[in-house]
């Protein structure tokens, strides 16, 4: 990934770090790449995959194409905006400048869409900033959201989708921050008319009252009960205390006080703090609720002073804030705090004597609006006692109920949804659910190369001297296999039924009424639907590679004749062990470049390719294991149904970082793996029965010489083609 991430991002000098963590990331202004050492497991799936490939791919194109500098990198809401427009700018780019990375982000913006639509219809996803961006990004890749937009997110992509597609006319990152500058004034009008419509939460019964914006709205009307009167009605016009204030205590009580003042204390945060002055300016501290009384500051007298908090229980008059205020009067002081159920209360005063549970003060102050002038909509004129308090309409804004959460800025409205931490989220689930032991082996695919040998026309001469060798067993091979192939695709007749067609052969039986099982049924023949991917190991140790070269080509004419698709691989690694410039382990298992030499692939016709089959030779090391991998992805691709693997091999892989074992070890562990997903695979050993213990004696096939394959060879490789399907 690293060679791919420097050419995407044309630069040399990008600097790819792995790291012990699960994310890729990067930092564009450095020109620095993160990514997990987990990205070189073995056993990685392909869908983890590609989800890798798409976030280096973006990081690079990032680092080609994002030009802003960091002082001019915009932060919050802006910066989402801009990040959104960019990166569909950005990958619009890398895509038609390189056709791989149009396969790729096409298929991750397809994932992506679907993991979006998984955690919208979850319900725990709340972020209609982000769910509006993510769905015009797509929208403008011509990719329909698979989730129901929420209202507000619909109206944020009403106000900006026509302005968010223009997008494809920006030439540069500059041009993209200009864009997102706009669209930000469009999704700021929308959310502060959001804002404007959102209705004030219901006070709930028994809880703290709390007075809504500058209506200094109530708390609902407490109970009477005992002579006290427990709770206020809600603000809707002008308010008269004179009823509750007057009334007579319960014998036994603290004596109420009465303002016999004007009652001008302005109440503040929607309670009452007042401080009683008497002769030692004493604090009282009082919790009321709505259930039990007021509890009463006196000073040596028993006078009442001005100032007082109200006597209900509830929340004082104002702002209505957390039942919480202050009472201007007579300084400061701490009144009551509406708990809406009960509460208790001591004041003391100067001769030591505490009040009351139903002993409090009584604070008359005016209300936010008076005589019903500012009740927008509120019924007017003064309330009394045992009125039924007014309940302000709860009027939905547009988009949906107001819960409170639609008075968010734009800031909070983006909560990680965006396609780095989603796909990064999906990349901890892959490499969380990998096993143990395949997480153990990591290796630098990275730099692994591939390439295919350039030939020349005495090559054509060398292949022909060559293949003359070995034509009778080409000849015996090929005559076994369309023998076979006729033999499975022949259709049959199978007669004496009592239901198909008639069998005209039975025409007398019918006559004569013998028998009723006088008719047959056509069984179609079977296709050999199979593709074949041949491994050839070119390491030192494959002393007779010219054997094994020529058992290539005979197995390549024989397929091409009978019309089987197939590819030829032969591998080897780029350094011996201990050689000059050979990268540092680091963590990793394997980091000596694998060359796969791709002599023929699927999409070459024979013909034109098998001269190539003469440059196979024997070079420095074999890791049989991760070829092994790389052939079966390789057929995954194939439409065929059967997928095979000849594995050509003289045993034990060795990559010459001294670790043979775990490289045998990652040998077994993946050939039973690709035959669970249904990949067969056959080590074939010339001259060798070493590649039996790794490959598995039900899956090996031993050859003496082969230039003297003989019947029991071609036996054994016509059933493996076959299944077993005709016995030669």
């Amino acid at each position: 990934m690293s060679v791919l991430a420097q050419w995407i991002g044309r630069d040399k000098n990008v600097q790819v770090v792995y790291h012990n963590g699960t994310a890729v990331d990067a930092d564009i202004f450095k020109g620095i790449i993160r990514i997990p050492h987990m990205a070189c497991a073995s056993g990685i799936t392909q869908e983890a995959l590609m989800l890798l490939r798409g976030r280096v791919y973006h990081e690079a194109g990032h680092i080609d194409e994002t030009s802003l500098s960091k002082a001019e990198s915009p932060k919050g809401a802006l910066h989402e905006i801009w990040n959104a427009l960019e990166d569909r700018r950005m990958e619009a780019v890398e895509s038609d400048r390189h056709k791989g990375c149009a396969v790729v982000f096409r298929w991750n913006n397809n994932y992506y869409n679907r993991k979006i639509a998984e955690q919208m219809s979850s319900g725990k996803k709340d972020a209609p900033l982000c769910e509006a961006l993510c769905a015009m990004s797509l929208m403008v890749e011509g990719i329909q959201p698979a989730w129901h937009l929420g209202q507000k997110a619909q109206d944020y992509v009403d106000a900006a989708h026509p302005e968010f597609i223009k997008v494809k006319q920006c030439k540069n990152a500059s041009a993209a921050l200009d864009l997102a500058k706009v669209i930000y004034k469009l999704l700021k009008d929308v959310n502060d008319e959001w804002k404007q419509n959102q209705p004030p939460p219901q006070p709930q019964q028994g809880e703290k009252s709390k007075e809504q914006g500058e209506k200094g709205e109530k708390g609902e009307q407490g109970e009477q009960g005992d002579g006290d009167q427990k709770g206020e009605p809600q603000s809707g016009g002008s308010k008269d205390f004179d009823d509750y204030e007057n009334q007579k205590p319960e014998k036994g009580d603290e004596k109420k006080s009465s303002d016999k003042d004007d009652g001008k204390d302005d109440a503040k945060d929607g309670s009452s703090k007042g401080k009683d002055k008497g002769d030692d300016s004493d604090e009282g501290k009082d919790k009321g609720d709505g259930d039990k009384g007021d509890s009463e500051g006196t000073d040596g007298s028993g006078d009442e002073e001005e100032g007082d908090s109200d006597g209900n229980g509830d929340s004082g008059d104002g702002d209505g804030k957390n039942g919480e205020g202050s009472d201007d009067a007579d300084g400061e002081g701490e009144g009551e705090k509406g708990e809406g159920s009960k509460g208790d209360s001591e004041d003391d005063g100067p001769d030591g004597e505490k009040g009351g549970k139903n002993g409090g003060k009584s604070n008359k102050s005016k209300p936010d609006s008076e005589n019903g002038e500012d009740g927008d909509g509120e019924p007017s004129g003064n309330m009394k006692a045992g009125d039924v308090p007014y309940v302000p309409k709860n009027d939905e804004p547009k988009g949906g109920k107001g819960d409170g959460k639609d008075k968010r800025d734009l800031e909070e409205e983006f909560d990680g949804l965006s396609r780095e931490q989603a796909q990064n989220e999906d990349l901890e689930e892959f490499f969380k659910n990998l096993p143990v032991e395949d997480k153990k082996y990591l290796s630098r695919r990275d730099l692994d190369r591939h390439s295919a040998p350039e030939t020349t026309d005495l090559d054509k001469t060398s292949y022909r001297d060559r293949l003359a060798q070995v034509s009778v067993t080409v000849s015996s091979m090929t005559r076994a296999l369309e023998q076979a192939l006729r033999s499975m695709s022949k259709c049959r007749k199978s007669p004496y039924l009592r239901r198909g067609k008639i069998d005209h052969q039975r025409l007398v039986a019918i006559a004569k009424n013998l028998s009723r099982e006088v008719f047959y049924r056509t069984r179609d023949g079977m296709k050999l639907d199979v593709a074949v991917a041949i491994t050839i190991d070119e390491s030192g140790s494959m002393s007779n590679f010219y054997e094994v070269q020529l058992l290539a080509m005979a197995i390549g004419e024989a397929l091409n004749t009978i019309g089987i698709p197939f590819e030829i691989i032969g591998t080897t690694t780029l350094y011996a062990g201990g050689s000059y410039g050979m990268p540092e382990m680091n963590g990793f298992t394997r980091v000596n470049p694998i060359v796969y030499n791709h002599y023929k692939l699927f999409s070459d016709k024979w013909s034109n390719v098998r001269q190539r089959m003469v440059h196979t030779g024997c070079h420095h090391h074999n890791i049989d294991g991760e070829v092994v991998e790389y052939a079966a992805f390789r057929l995954k691709q194939r439409p065929e149904r059967r997928k095979v693997i000849f594995s050509l091999s003289d045993g034990e892989p060795c990559a010459g970082h001294g670790n043979d074992g775990e490289m045998c070890a990652n040998l077994k562990r993946v050939c039973k793996r690709v035959r669970k997903e249904g990949v067969e695979v056959f080590g074939f050993g010339v001259q060798s029965e070493a590649p039996r213990a790794y490959y598995g004696k039900d899956w090996f096939v031993y050859l003496d010489e082969v230039k003297k394959m003989g019947p029991e060879f071609v036996r054994e490789f016509t059933r493996i083609v076959t299944e077993g399907g005709v016995r030669v």
